[in-house]
């Protein structure tokens, strides 16, 4: 399993397969996997979007400002195809590879 990480722009191995995946899901230590990408009020905000949409983050995740104070970002909600728009472009300006395909909402 691969995971497209927000806050680096690159596809990042979790060394490990389907059926433990999902066993890790399942576990409860999702929550920590996320520390530092949360927010206070993030519960609130994701419960309102409906399932083709995605939150942005200004400053962007992979930003120093946003690690700074992630409390002090401003959100709103968008289109998980606009989430994933901006992702892909930023990672191929920055980053050292394409990220290639990272899905379609």
């Amino acid at each position: 399993m691969t995971y497209f990480a927000p806050d680096t722009l690159a596809w990042e191995a979790l060394e490990m397969g389907h059926s433990a995946w999902v066993s890790w899901l399942l576990s409860g230590r999702l929550e920590t996997f996320y520390d530092g990408l949360r927010w206070p009020g993030w519960r609130e905000e994701a419960a309102a979007l409906v399932p083709s949409q995605g939150i942005t983050v200004y400053p962007f995740l992979w930003s120093k400002e946003a690690h700074a104070d992630l409390a002090a970002t401003s959100r709103r909600a968008v289109p998980m195809r606009e989430v994933l728009g901006v992702a892909v472009d930023f990672a191929k300006r920055m980053g050292p590879d394409d990220p290639g395909f990272i899905g379609e909402v």
